[in-house]
This record gives C-alpha cells, sequence and structure tokens, in this order.
C-alpha cells in the first residue's frame, strides 16, 4: 500500500538519483566533454543552417507533413524503447540503499522515482536541441505556441519511452530471476535478441537495403507526435493526430505505470533462481541411475558451459581453462558491451556510407572477414589474468603457461571459427566478387581469427585491469582496458583491411599506401615548410616522400598482391608465435602484487 503522499516522494527520489547522475558524470570528465559534445556540436550545426538560412525558413511554403516524418518518430521512439529496457535489464533494476528505501516508503514510490530520474536524464541531454529547435520556431517560424508544444512533445516522448522500455526491461528482469533456463543462457538470448533488434532498426533506417521504408511505420501512434510539434507553424498536421497522440500518450503511461509498479513489486522481493537450478537431478532421475549405474560423462564444469561442449580430445588442463573462460564469458555478458563501442564508432560510418553509396554488398564480405575475427578474438581473453579475481594464486600453480594460454584460445577456434567461416561465406554469395575472391574471403577470415585468438591473451596479459568498475547498479564489472581492446584492433583489423583491400581491390590498396607513406606526409611537411618558421630540410623531406609515394603508385598490381599480402601473412604468423610465448612467458613468471 502506497503512503498517501508517494508522488512528492517518487519525485524527490527522482531528483536526488538524477542529481547522482550529474555528480558522477561530472567526475568523469572525459565521458563529461564526450556527452557534451554529442548534446552542443548538433544544436550549433543546428543554429548555423538557421542562421544562413533564416530568410528562406521565414518565406517556406505550406506543406503537409508527410508520413516518412512520422515513422522516423516512430523509429526513434522503438529504439529508445530498446535501450532504455536494455539499460533496465542490465544497469538499473534496482535502487541505490535497496534495503533502506524499500523499508521506507512503497515499491510504488521507488519504480515511479527511478521513472522520474530516467525522464530528467533523458531531457537534460535533449534539452539543448529542444530550445534551439523551440527558438527556430517561435523566432522564424512565427509560431508562437511552439513555446508550450514542442516542450510537451519532447517531455511525451521522454516519458512514454521511459515508462515503455521500463515495463519491458523489468519484464525481462523478472524472467530471468524466475526462470533458470533464461537464468542459464541469458547471454547467448540477450545477444540474439539485440541482433534482432538492431536489425530490425537498420531495415527502417536503410530503406535502400530492404525495401522498408520510415512510412510504414506512420501508423505507430507515438508518430504523431510530429502532427502536435508543429501546431501553429507553417507545416499542415493533423489535428485528430495530435489530439490523439496526447489520449494515446496518457492511456500508455497510466497502464505501463501500473506494470512498473507491478513488476518491481515482484522483482525486488523476490529470491532470484540460481542458473544451475534447471541442471539439477530429480529425485526420480536420482532413483533411476541407482538401478542402472552408468559412468559419469560430464562433470558440474562442463554442465556450466552446456550447450556448448568442448572437444574431448583437447587435454584436460587446456579443456577446464576453455570452459572456465567459456563460464565467465556467459555469466558476465555487461564487460562484453565494451567491445562494442569499436564496433559502433567505426563500423557505423563505413555500413551508412555504404548504404548511401549503394555498395553495401560490396563491403559486407570484407568487412565481415576482418570485422568478425577481431570480435571472436576480444571475447574471451582481453583481460585473463583480472578475469580471474581472487582464485588468481590458485590458477598460477595448478596449470601450466602453455596450457593456460591454449585454453584460452580454444573457444574462439572452436566455437568462433566455424561461424565466421560460415558468415563471411553467405556474405560473398550476395556481393559481386567472383568465386577465386569470394573462396580468397572466406581463407582470409579463417586466418584472421586464428591469429585474434592466439595474440589476445598476451595483450591482455599486458594492459590487465583489476579493479571492477560501476556500470548503472553493477558494481563489480570487469572490462577489459580500452587499451588492450586499442592494441588488439590495431593489430587485427588494419593488417586485415590491408589485405582484404589487395585480394578484391588492389588499385585502392595502393593508393592507400602510396597516399599514407608518400602523399600524405609530403602535404604536411610542405605546409611546415610555408610557415615562417620553415627550414630547408623539411623541402627536401617532403620531395622524399613524394618520391616514395609515386614509386608505390608505380608498382604493379600482381607484384603488390604478392610482395604485399605475402609479407602480412608471413608478419600474421611471426606475431602470434612471438605473442603467444610472450604470454605463456608472463603467466609462468606473474607473481600477484
Amino acid at each position: 500500500m502506497a503512503e498517501p503522499t508517494w508522488p512528492r516522494h517518487a519525485l524527490s527520489i527522482g531528483v536526488f538519483e538524477f542529481r547522482r547522475s550529474v555528480r558522477a558524470l561530472w567526475q568523469d570528465k572525459a565521458q563529461l566533454t564526450l556527452r557534451a559534445f554529442g548534446m552542443v556540436i548538433p544544436s550549433l550545426l543546428t543554429l548555423a543552417v538557421t542562421i544562413v538560412f533564416a530568410d528562406a525558413i521565414r518565406n517556406i511554403e505550406a506543406f503537409a507533413v508527410p508520413d516518412m516524418v512520422r515513422g522516423m518518430v516512430a523509429l526513434f521512439w522503438l529504439f529508445g524503447v530498446y535501450l532504455i529496457a536494455q539499460r533496465v535489464v542490465s544497469a538499473r533494476p534496482r535502487i541505490n540503499a535497496e534495503s533502506l528505501m524499500l523499508t521506507t516508503v512503497s515499491a510504488r514510490t521507488v519504480a515511479f522515482g527511478l521513472l522520474v530520474a530516467e525522464m530528467l536524464r533523458i531531457l537534460a541531454y535533449a534539452g539543448f536541441p529542444i530550445l534551439v529547435l523551440t527558438g527556430v520556431s517561435v523566432f522564424l517560424l512565427g509560431s508562437p505556441v511552439s513555446l508550450i508544444l514542442l516542450p510537451v512533445a519532447a517531455v511525451l516522448f521522454a516519458a512514454t519511452v521511459v515508462v515503455a522500455g521500463s515495463a519491458v526491461g523489468y519484464a525481462v528482469a523478472l524472467l530471468v530471476a524466475t526462470s533458470p533456463f533464461v537464468a542459464r543462457h541469458k547471454t547467448i538470448l540477450g545477444t540474439a535478441a539485440t541482433l534482432l533488434a538492431m536489425s530490425g532498426y537498420f531495415l527502417f533506417l536503410y530503406p535502400q537495403i530492404s525495401g522498408l521504408s520510415q512510412a510504414a511505420l506512420a501508423w505507430v501512434p507515438i508518430g504523431w507526435l510530429a502532427d502536435l510539434a508543429v501546431v501553429g507553424t507553417p507545416f499542415v498536421g493533423s489535428s485528430l493526430r495530435a489530439a490523439g497522440v496526447i489520449a494515446g500518450s496518457a492511456v500508455l503511461l497510466i497502464v505501463g505505470g501500473i506494470l512498473v509498479e507491478r513488476e518491481t513489486a515482484v522483482f525486488w522481493f523476490i529470491e532470484p533462481v540460481s542458473p544451475d537450478t534447471e541442471g539439477s537431478v530429480s529425485a526420480l532421475e536420482q532413483t533411476a541411475e541407482k538401478e542402472n549405474p552408468r559412468p559419469a560423462t560430464r562433470d558440474s564444469l562442463a554442465a556450466a558451459v552446456t550447450p556448448l561442449v568442448v572437444p574431448r580430445f583437447v587435454s584436460t588442463p587446456v579443456r577446464r581453462v576453455a570452459e572456465w573462460a567459456l563460464m565467465r564469458t556467459r555469466r558476465d555478458p555487461n564487460r562484453l558491451m565494451f567491445l562494442l563501442i569499436p564496433v559502433f564508432a567505426i563500423g557505423s560510418p563505413l555500413v551508412s556510407t555504404a548504404v548511401q553509396s549503394g555498395s553495401i554488398g560490396a563491403l559486407g564480405a570484407p568487412l565481415t572477414a576482418v570485422a568478425l575475427p577481431w570480435l571472436v578474438g576480444s571475447l574471451f581473453a582481453m583481460n585473463p589474468l583480472g578475469d580471474e579475481g581472487a582464485v588468481l594464486p590458485v590458477t598460477l600453480t595448478a596449470v601450466s603457461g602453455d596450457h593456460y594460454v591454449r585454453g584460452l584460445i580454444v573457444p574462439g577456434l572452436v566455437f568462433g571459427l566455424p561461424i565466421i567461416l560460415l558468415v563471411t561465406s553467405l556474405a560473398g554469395l550476395v556481393s559481386p566478387y567472383t568465386i577465386g575472391e569470394q573462396l580468397g574471403l572466406v581463407i582470409l577470415s579463417g586466418y584472421l581469427t586464428v591469429v585474434a585468438v592466439i595474440v589476445s591473451p598476451a595483450i591482455g596479459m599486458a594492459f590487465p585491469r583489476f579493479s571492477a568498475i560501476s556500470v548503472g547498479q553493477s558494481r563489480d564489472v570487469l572490462p577489459p582496458r580500452m587499451t588492450a581492446v586499442a592494441a588488439h584492433a590495431v593489430l587485427i583489423l588494419l593488417p586485415g583491411a590491408l589485405l582484404a583491400a589487395l585480394l578484391v581491390a588492389p588499385r585502392v590498396a595502393r593508393t592507400v599506401l602510396a597516399g599514407v607513406f608518400g602523399f600524405a606526409p609530403t602535404i604536411l611537411l610542405e605546409l611546415l615548410n610555408s610557415s615562417p618558421y620553415g627550414i630547408g630540410i623539411l623541402s627536401t623531406a617532403a620531395g622524399t616522400f613524394h618520391a616514395v609515394g609515386e614509386n608505390i603508385q608505380a608498382i604493379g598490381l600482381d607484384q603488390l598482391q604478392i610482395i604485399g599480402g605475402g609479407t602480412l601473412l608471413i608478419g600474421g604468423v611471426l606475431c602470434s608465435y612471438v605473442l603467444y610465448q610472450n604470454a605463456v612467458h608472463r603467466f609462468n613468471r606473474y607473481v600477484p602484487s
């Protein structure tokens, strides 16, 4: 039963939680700078465009709001619901000082306080852009009513996203807490759900790929916020839809709020199931085993990683290390999210450029052949010493360096290599490349996978992380160091991309090499030489680099493929051997501090 003053208490909790988030962000200057750029740069670009085209904006002619705009709003809303749901499941399923809060105020108060805090975070992030758009609408489009309606539309968008996403997130968290099957396989199920959601998002975001236009989502009522936002402006929306989105948002907030309250009341007061509950043997099975004794085929560690099975031909110490690495990865998926940062940072611009230029088929197979091996190589051994935690001294004395490093390599080879070969083959089938080039990309993907999984233990041991960090309410997330991730990416992605280019686009590879090692340094040195502090030696160096670029451009394509590709392949083999031995040496000589 909620206390009579629960709305005021919920608002206080929400404001307090929001202030805690602001203080934590203020202490992390790097993250604060990145988020500030994310808020300020789009707003400044909008402001600059507004100033340049102010006269044209004032004289804009009236036209109806297209379904494409409504669909775009709905698409971003659905994506926001997914992000909030994922955040609730992985980072913020509970409030700080949970025992104190739940014995002081009602569960409803706490649940709505968390909703308020999340709404305030979204509005703080989007506040500056909304302020700029409101100013444009009021002063250039002559719509004083936008001073109210645009902020109202923004608040409704944020509130409905948070409530709907939280309802979905708590439902998933409750399922994980009550279902042994889901608890055991949450990493696999979560990865599949993420891939499905992202695939659906990109299908609508890039209609050039699927033919599905964003206008197909115009029927989603939340997309009618576009009609509400343009009231009073030269853009003509539907008054009925504008009224409908207000009523629909109110219904969603009420129903979603009730669902969140019910879900949290159950989730916060139950004992979560153990992931091993499903694997326990029933009394009937135990009786049958006594009547028909048979040798045990699986121990507890092997059972913990099912349905994944490390082959029996692998020696026992190596198999144990491999199973231990698999179990850690499956039970602690939060740390793997950090690996997606470079994936989105590098992959999103490439995919967007390929889609816009119509070359997604040509890019897909090489990108798969290069990026997936790097990702698989990063999954299990980017922080092996730190992942051992308190049992590291036992591990150091229980297994040799050779067995330990091989155990870290086995999961990537046994489970990652077949998947990468299959995916690269499928990507090659829809690419414009010849059969020989497709086969070459498949072989390249296998080669890069082997190299990536072999070199990762040495990199992870060179840049270990022993101190856990805080992600939302999770205080013990131990991701790999970004230095290790970046070093591994440099060793795999750069040579891999060059090998792929030499295979399917040798002219492009030759031009890039000439630019990097010849013409780019030439331009830089000439600019420095043209300054008041220029010296004669810079001009000579510029000429030397220019000659290097011209010499590279003069190399025959066949010669470049044979010599350049062979050098990179041999270099990868040597690098793998050296770093493998380095990892073994580091493990054998490591002494915990």
